[in-house]
Protein backbone atom coordinates (compact mmCIF):
# COMPACT_ATOMS: atom_id res chain seq x y z
CA UNK A 1 0.00 0.00 0.00
CA UNK A 2 1.77 3.51 -1.17
CA UNK A 3 1.16 6.12 1.47
CA UNK A 4 2.86 9.49 0.90
CA UNK A 5 2.64 13.20 1.89
CA UNK A 6 2.97 16.25 -0.54
CA UNK A 7 4.05 18.91 0.76
CA UNK A 8 3.96 22.73 -1.23
CA UNK A 9 7.14 24.93 -0.03
CA UNK A 10 7.49 28.52 -1.79
CA UNK A 11 11.15 30.36 -1.56
CA UNK A 12 10.81 33.75 -2.52
CA UNK A 13 13.29 35.20 -4.51
CA UNK A 14 13.66 38.46 -6.65
CA UNK A 15 10.54 37.04 -8.50
CA UNK A 16 8.49 36.19 -4.93
CA UNK A 17 5.43 34.48 -7.25
CA UNK A 18 7.52 31.20 -8.12
CA UNK A 19 6.86 27.97 -6.51
CA UNK A 20 8.21 24.54 -6.51
CA UNK A 21 6.46 21.29 -5.00
CA UNK A 22 8.64 19.07 -3.44
CA UNK A 23 7.18 15.25 -2.42
CA UNK A 24 8.04 13.61 0.76
CA UNK A 25 8.21 9.84 0.51
CA UNK A 26 7.45 7.44 3.46
CA UNK A 27 8.64 4.31 4.10
CA UNK A 28 5.57 2.12 2.44
CA UNK A 29 4.79 -0.72 0.42
CA UNK A 30 5.10 -0.56 -3.02
CA UNK A 31 5.05 -2.31 -6.29
CA UNK A 32 7.01 -2.27 -9.95
CA UNK A 33 4.68 -0.21 -11.30
CA UNK A 34 4.03 2.29 -8.67
CA UNK A 35 8.15 2.36 -8.17
CA UNK A 36 8.54 3.44 -11.67
CA UNK A 37 5.77 5.95 -11.54
CA UNK A 38 7.33 7.35 -8.68
CA UNK A 39 10.85 7.87 -10.66
CA UNK A 40 9.64 9.37 -13.50
CA UNK A 41 7.36 11.49 -11.87
CA UNK A 42 10.56 13.00 -9.49
CA UNK A 43 12.61 12.73 -12.88
CA UNK A 44 10.01 15.56 -14.21
CA UNK A 45 10.32 17.76 -11.05
CA UNK A 46 13.44 17.88 -10.89
CA UNK A 47 13.89 18.99 -14.68
CA UNK A 48 11.35 21.18 -14.04
CA UNK A 49 12.98 22.34 -11.24
CA UNK A 50 16.90 22.79 -13.02
CA UNK A 51 14.80 24.58 -15.76
CA UNK A 52 13.41 27.38 -13.38
CA UNK A 53 16.82 27.55 -11.64
CA UNK A 54 18.76 28.50 -15.21
CA UNK A 55 16.04 30.97 -16.11
CA UNK A 56 16.18 32.69 -12.64
CA UNK A 57 20.34 32.98 -12.68
CA UNK A 58 19.89 34.76 -15.91
CA UNK A 59 17.60 36.87 -15.13
CA UNK A 60 19.89 37.80 -11.97
CA UNK A 61 22.97 38.21 -14.08
CA UNK A 62 20.98 40.45 -16.61
CA UNK A 63 19.53 42.73 -13.78
CA UNK A 64 23.11 42.64 -12.27
CA UNK A 65 24.95 43.30 -15.72
CA UNK A 66 22.75 46.31 -16.04
CA UNK A 67 22.94 47.77 -12.68
CA UNK A 68 26.56 47.74 -12.86
CA UNK A 69 26.33 49.79 -16.06
CA UNK A 70 24.04 52.42 -14.32
CA UNK A 71 25.99 52.84 -11.48
CA UNK A 72 29.30 53.07 -13.36
CA UNK A 73 27.75 55.98 -15.76
CA UNK A 74 26.88 58.05 -12.61
CA UNK A 75 29.55 57.08 -11.15
CA UNK A 76 31.55 58.40 -14.64
CA UNK A 77 29.36 61.34 -14.44
CA UNK A 78 29.90 62.61 -11.26
CA UNK A 79 34.02 62.12 -11.38
CA UNK A 80 33.62 64.10 -14.69
CA UNK A 81 31.60 66.54 -12.73
CA UNK A 82 34.22 66.50 -9.93
CA UNK A 83 37.14 66.92 -12.40
CA UNK A 84 35.45 69.50 -14.04
CA UNK A 85 35.02 71.43 -10.65
CA UNK A 86 39.13 70.50 -9.19
CA UNK A 87 39.82 72.04 -12.47
CA UNK A 88 37.93 75.26 -12.41
CA UNK A 89 38.80 75.67 -8.43
CA UNK A 90 43.00 75.18 -9.61
CA UNK A 91 42.48 77.50 -12.64
CA UNK A 92 41.01 79.87 -10.33
CA UNK A 93 43.60 79.75 -7.46
CA UNK A 94 45.93 80.15 -10.16
CA UNK A 95 44.86 83.47 -11.56
CA UNK A 96 44.47 84.66 -7.85
CA UNK A 97 48.12 83.74 -7.11
CA UNK A 98 49.15 85.81 -10.75
CA UNK A 99 47.04 88.68 -9.50
CA UNK A 100 48.95 88.71 -6.02
CA UNK A 101 51.57 88.54 -7.62
CA UNK A 102 51.04 91.76 -9.85
CA UNK A 103 49.60 93.26 -6.77
CA UNK A 104 45.84 93.35 -7.96
CA UNK A 105 45.14 91.67 -4.43
CA UNK A 106 41.39 92.64 -4.64
CA UNK A 107 41.46 90.38 -7.67
CA UNK A 108 42.85 88.00 -6.36
CA UNK A 109 40.50 87.69 -3.08
CA UNK A 110 37.54 87.59 -5.97
CA UNK A 111 39.52 84.76 -7.48
CA UNK A 112 39.62 82.77 -4.14
CA UNK A 113 35.97 83.64 -3.23
CA UNK A 114 34.86 82.24 -6.39
CA UNK A 115 36.60 79.00 -5.96
CA UNK A 116 36.02 78.79 -2.34
CA UNK A 117 31.95 78.97 -3.33
CA UNK A 118 33.12 75.39 -5.72
CA UNK A 119 35.49 73.60 -2.61
CA UNK A 120 34.57 75.54 0.92
CA UNK A 121 36.43 72.62 2.40
CA UNK A 122 39.45 72.61 0.42
CA UNK A 123 42.06 74.58 3.11
CA UNK A 124 44.63 75.83 0.48
CA UNK A 125 42.66 78.54 -0.85
CA UNK A 126 41.53 79.58 2.68
CA UNK A 127 45.26 80.08 3.36
CA UNK A 128 45.60 81.47 0.18
CA UNK A 129 43.09 84.35 0.70
CA UNK A 130 44.39 85.07 4.33
CA UNK A 131 48.09 85.70 3.01
CA UNK A 132 46.22 87.86 0.15
CA UNK A 133 44.53 90.02 3.08
CA UNK A 134 47.70 90.14 5.16
CA UNK A 135 49.55 91.88 2.18
CA UNK A 136 46.28 94.05 1.56
CA UNK A 137 47.19 95.12 5.19
CA UNK A 138 50.90 95.47 4.32
CA UNK A 139 49.76 97.68 1.49
CA UNK A 140 48.38 100.05 3.61
CA UNK A 141 50.40 100.31 6.16
CA UNK A 142 53.31 101.16 3.29
CA UNK A 143 51.39 104.02 1.99
CA UNK A 144 50.51 105.21 5.52
CA UNK A 145 54.24 105.28 5.90
CA UNK A 146 55.43 106.99 2.69
CA UNK A 147 52.93 109.51 3.63
CA UNK A 148 54.41 110.33 6.53
CA UNK A 149 57.76 110.66 5.18
CA UNK A 150 56.30 112.69 2.65
CA UNK A 151 55.34 115.16 5.10
CA UNK A 152 58.95 115.27 7.03
CA UNK A 153 57.48 113.75 10.52
CA UNK A 154 60.93 111.63 11.58
CA UNK A 155 59.82 110.20 14.95
CA UNK A 156 56.27 109.15 13.74
CA UNK A 157 57.95 107.57 10.12
CA UNK A 158 60.35 105.70 12.54
CA UNK A 159 57.38 104.12 14.37
CA UNK A 160 55.56 102.73 11.16
CA UNK A 161 57.96 101.71 10.19
CA UNK A 162 58.85 99.77 12.87
CA UNK A 163 54.90 98.27 12.28
CA UNK A 164 55.77 97.84 8.53
CA UNK A 165 59.01 95.43 9.16
CA UNK A 166 56.89 93.55 12.43
CA UNK A 167 53.80 92.83 9.81
CA UNK A 168 55.63 91.47 7.30
CA UNK A 169 58.39 89.72 10.08
CA UNK A 170 57.93 85.54 9.12
CA UNK A 171 56.47 85.94 5.89
CA UNK A 172 58.73 84.14 2.73
CA UNK A 173 56.44 83.44 0.40
CA UNK A 174 56.57 85.42 -3.22
CA UNK A 175 53.35 87.54 -2.71
CA UNK A 176 55.29 89.76 -0.54
CA UNK A 177 58.88 89.65 -2.45
CA UNK A 178 56.98 93.69 -3.73
CA UNK A 179 55.90 94.17 0.00
CA UNK A 180 59.69 93.36 0.86
CA UNK A 181 61.47 95.67 -1.85
CA UNK A 182 58.84 98.05 -0.75
CA UNK A 183 60.00 98.10 2.99
CA UNK A 184 63.63 98.34 1.78
CA UNK A 185 62.75 101.40 -0.35
CA UNK A 186 60.49 103.00 2.02
CA UNK A 187 63.59 102.30 4.74
CA UNK A 188 65.78 104.39 2.58
CA UNK A 189 63.40 106.97 2.64
CA UNK A 190 63.47 107.21 6.45
CA UNK A 191 67.20 107.08 6.61
CA UNK A 192 67.40 109.96 3.74
CA UNK A 193 64.73 111.92 5.78
CA UNK A 194 66.67 111.18 9.33
CA UNK A 195 69.76 112.29 7.94
CA UNK A 196 68.57 115.61 6.20
CA UNK A 197 67.09 116.60 9.60
CA UNK A 198 70.56 116.13 11.34
CA UNK A 199 72.03 117.74 8.57
CA UNK A 200 70.77 121.19 9.85
CA UNK A 201 71.58 120.64 12.96
CA UNK A 202 75.79 120.15 11.74
CA UNK A 203 77.86 123.66 11.62
CA UNK A 204 81.22 122.23 10.68
CA UNK A 205 82.96 120.70 8.14
CA UNK A 206 83.89 117.87 10.06
CA UNK A 207 80.66 116.78 11.41
CA UNK A 208 79.71 117.97 7.66
CA UNK A 209 82.09 115.60 6.28
CA UNK A 210 81.21 112.25 8.48
CA UNK A 211 77.51 112.43 7.31
CA UNK A 212 78.58 112.79 4.37
CA UNK A 213 81.00 109.33 4.84
CA UNK A 214 77.45 107.88 6.18
CA UNK A 215 75.22 108.96 2.46
CA UNK A 216 78.33 107.71 0.45
CA UNK A 217 77.13 104.51 1.83
CA UNK A 218 73.14 105.03 0.05
CA UNK A 219 72.29 104.78 -3.53
CA UNK A 220 69.27 106.04 -5.05
CA UNK A 221 68.07 109.31 -6.28
CA UNK A 222 67.13 110.60 -2.69
CA UNK A 223 70.62 109.65 -1.32
CA UNK A 224 72.29 111.38 -4.43
CA UNK A 225 70.28 114.23 -3.35
CA UNK A 226 71.48 114.89 0.08
CA UNK A 227 75.08 113.82 -1.32
CA UNK A 228 74.77 117.21 -3.20
CA UNK A 229 73.10 119.37 -0.61
CA UNK A 230 76.18 118.37 2.24
CA UNK A 231 78.99 119.20 -0.39
CA UNK A 232 76.95 122.00 -1.06
CA UNK A 233 76.73 122.66 3.18
CA UNK A 234 80.74 122.39 2.87
CA UNK A 235 81.36 124.49 0.08
CA UNK A 236 79.30 127.21 2.06
CA UNK A 237 80.56 126.47 5.27
CA UNK A 238 84.35 126.53 4.03
CA UNK A 239 84.03 130.03 2.35
CA UNK A 240 82.66 131.71 4.89
CA UNK A 241 85.24 130.45 7.55
CA UNK A 242 87.96 131.08 4.56
CA UNK A 243 86.80 134.48 4.08
CA UNK A 244 86.62 135.41 7.97
CA UNK A 245 90.50 134.39 8.10
CA UNK A 246 90.68 136.24 5.27
CA UNK A 247 89.99 139.68 6.75
CA UNK A 248 92.17 139.15 9.53
CA UNK A 249 95.08 137.81 7.16
CA UNK A 250 95.18 134.53 8.94
CA UNK A 251 95.84 132.77 5.42
CA UNK A 252 97.57 129.64 6.84
CA UNK A 253 94.55 128.90 8.56
CA UNK A 254 92.67 130.00 6.24
CA UNK A 255 94.23 127.15 3.77
CA UNK A 256 94.08 124.27 6.26
CA UNK A 257 90.39 124.87 6.07
CA UNK A 258 89.96 124.32 2.64
CA UNK A 259 92.43 121.25 2.54
CA UNK A 260 89.63 119.73 5.30
CA UNK A 261 87.01 120.84 2.88
CA UNK A 262 88.41 119.02 0.00
CA UNK A 263 89.21 116.04 1.65
CA UNK A 264 85.60 115.36 2.09
CA UNK A 265 84.38 117.11 -1.45
CA UNK A 266 87.69 115.75 -3.68
CA UNK A 267 87.96 117.92 -6.82
CA UNK A 268 84.94 120.06 -5.94
CA UNK A 269 85.83 122.86 -8.43
CA UNK A 270 84.39 125.42 -6.15
CA UNK A 271 86.77 125.07 -3.34
CA UNK A 272 89.63 124.55 -5.59
CA UNK A 273 88.87 128.04 -6.75
CA UNK A 274 89.00 128.74 -3.05
CA UNK A 275 91.66 127.39 -2.37
CA UNK A 276 94.02 129.36 -4.98
CA UNK A 277 92.54 132.46 -4.28
CA UNK A 278 93.49 132.08 -0.66
CA UNK A 279 97.31 131.53 -2.23
CA UNK A 280 96.77 134.48 -4.43
CA UNK A 281 95.67 136.81 -1.44
CA UNK A 282 98.17 135.16 0.79
CA UNK A 283 100.59 136.17 -2.22
CA UNK A 284 99.90 139.63 -2.60
CA UNK A 285 99.89 139.76 0.89
CA UNK A 286 103.55 139.16 1.68
CA UNK A 287 104.24 141.21 -1.39
CA UNK A 288 102.71 144.12 0.05
CA UNK A 289 103.96 143.34 3.45
CA UNK A 290 107.10 142.79 1.80
CA UNK A 291 107.23 146.01 0.51
CA UNK A 292 105.87 147.97 3.43
CA UNK A 293 108.19 146.41 5.62
CA UNK A 294 111.24 147.82 3.41
CA UNK A 295 109.22 151.02 2.80
CA UNK A 296 109.10 151.32 6.38
CA UNK A 297 112.76 150.07 6.78
CA UNK A 298 113.44 153.17 4.41
CA UNK A 299 111.05 155.55 5.77
CA UNK A 300 112.66 154.85 9.45
CA UNK A 301 115.75 155.57 8.41
CA UNK A 302 115.10 158.86 6.56
CA UNK A 303 113.08 159.52 10.37
CA UNK A 304 116.24 158.41 12.02
CA UNK A 305 118.74 160.73 9.73
CA UNK A 306 116.48 163.64 10.13
CA UNK A 307 116.12 162.76 13.61
CA UNK A 308 120.08 162.82 13.86
CA UNK A 309 120.51 165.21 11.64
CA UNK A 310 118.27 167.74 10.59
CA UNK A 311 115.65 167.96 13.28
CA UNK A 312 115.14 171.85 12.77
CA UNK A 313 113.10 173.12 9.85
CA UNK A 314 113.42 177.44 9.79
CA UNK A 315 109.85 178.50 9.19
CA UNK A 316 109.55 182.10 9.14
CA UNK A 317 112.05 184.96 10.90
CA UNK A 318 111.45 188.92 11.20
CA UNK A 319 113.22 192.01 12.63
CA UNK A 320 111.53 194.34 14.69
CA UNK A 321 112.84 197.85 17.04
CA UNK A 322 113.49 197.21 20.74
CA UNK A 323 112.28 199.75 23.24
CA UNK A 324 116.50 200.87 22.91
CA UNK A 325 116.01 201.36 19.55
CA UNK A 326 118.05 198.34 18.60
CA UNK A 327 116.91 196.14 15.40
CA UNK A 328 116.13 192.45 16.78
CA UNK A 329 116.13 189.71 14.54
CA UNK A 330 113.35 186.93 16.04
CA UNK A 331 113.56 183.07 13.88
CA UNK A 332 110.49 180.72 14.00
CA UNK A 333 111.72 177.27 14.14
CA UNK A 334 109.48 174.16 13.98
CA UNK A 335 110.89 170.54 15.24
CA UNK A 336 110.52 167.86 12.07
CA UNK A 337 112.25 165.16 14.22
CA UNK A 338 109.61 162.27 14.82
CA UNK A 339 110.44 162.36 18.54
CA UNK A 340 110.60 165.10 20.54
CA UNK A 341 113.99 167.16 21.24
CA UNK A 342 115.85 169.27 24.33
CA UNK A 343 119.22 171.01 24.61
CA UNK A 344 118.42 172.46 21.19
CA UNK A 345 121.92 174.67 19.74
CA UNK A 346 121.54 176.45 16.52
CA UNK A 347 123.76 177.70 14.34
CA UNK A 348 122.92 180.23 12.32
CA UNK A 349 123.93 183.57 10.13
CA UNK A 350 122.29 186.96 9.39
CA UNK A 351 123.58 188.71 5.96
CA UNK A 352 122.31 191.62 4.52
CA UNK A 353 121.95 192.26 1.04
CA UNK A 354 125.39 192.78 -0.05
CA UNK A 355 125.99 189.59 1.99
CA UNK A 356 128.14 190.86 4.05
CA UNK A 357 127.60 188.66 7.84
CA UNK A 358 126.34 191.19 10.30
CA UNK A 359 126.05 188.33 12.81
CA UNK A 360 126.51 185.02 13.44
CA UNK A 361 127.31 181.96 15.94
CA UNK A 362 125.65 179.08 18.22
CA UNK A 363 122.45 179.68 19.79
CA UNK A 364 120.20 178.16 22.41
CA UNK A 365 116.40 178.37 21.74
CA UNK A 366 113.06 178.45 23.65
CA UNK A 367 111.49 176.86 25.15
CA UNK A 368 113.90 173.23 26.12
CA UNK A 369 111.85 170.67 25.42
CA UNK A 370 110.36 170.92 22.31
CA UNK A 371 107.49 167.77 20.83
CA UNK A 372 107.53 166.42 17.07
CA UNK A 373 105.90 169.00 15.38
CA UNK A 374 105.56 171.60 17.90
CA UNK A 375 107.35 175.19 17.34
CA UNK A 376 110.56 176.97 19.03
CA UNK A 377 112.19 180.42 18.41
CA UNK A 378 115.33 182.47 19.45
CA UNK A 379 115.87 185.72 18.88
CA UNK A 380 119.40 188.25 17.65
CA UNK A 381 120.08 191.86 18.33
CA UNK A 382 122.19 193.18 15.49
CA UNK A 383 125.17 195.81 15.98
CA UNK A 384 123.99 199.16 16.37
CA UNK A 385 124.39 201.66 12.81
CA UNK A 386 122.34 199.40 11.13
CA UNK A 387 119.61 200.85 8.73
CA UNK A 388 115.97 199.35 10.25
CA UNK A 389 115.48 199.26 6.51
CA UNK A 390 118.50 197.07 4.80
CA UNK A 391 117.04 193.57 3.98
CA UNK A 392 118.29 191.31 5.84
CA UNK A 393 118.61 187.09 4.99
CA UNK A 394 118.87 184.85 7.92
CA UNK A 395 120.07 181.15 7.72
CA UNK A 396 120.01 178.72 10.08
CA UNK A 397 121.99 175.13 9.87
CA UNK A 398 121.36 172.36 12.35
CA UNK A 399 123.10 172.52 15.62
CA UNK A 400 123.16 169.84 18.19
CA UNK A 401 120.31 168.47 20.33
CA UNK A 402 119.32 164.94 21.92
CA UNK A 403 116.22 163.05 20.96
CA UNK A 404 114.09 161.71 23.85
Amino acid sequence: MLQHNITKEQRVGIWPDETIEFIHLDDVEHDDSIDQLSIQSNDAVISNAKSAKGSFAIKVTIVFLLLIVAISGALFRYYKIELDYNEKVLELQSDAKLSALAGNYQEAIAYLDEAISIRPQFNPLQQDQNLVYVAVKVERIAAELEAIIERGDEAEAEKKLEEFRQELNGYKEPIFDKQREKLEELNMKYTILSLTNELTTLGSISDLGNLLNVVNGLIGEEAEALRNQIIDRIRTTATAEVNDLLTKKKFTSALTTTESALAWARADDTLLELKQRVKQEQTTYELAEEQRIQKAMEQAAAEDYINQTAAIELIEYEKVMNELGNIVVVAYMKNVATRSIFDVKIDYKIVDSAGLVISGGTIGVTPSYIGSGEGMSFSVTLPEGLDYEEELDVTVSNGSWSLE
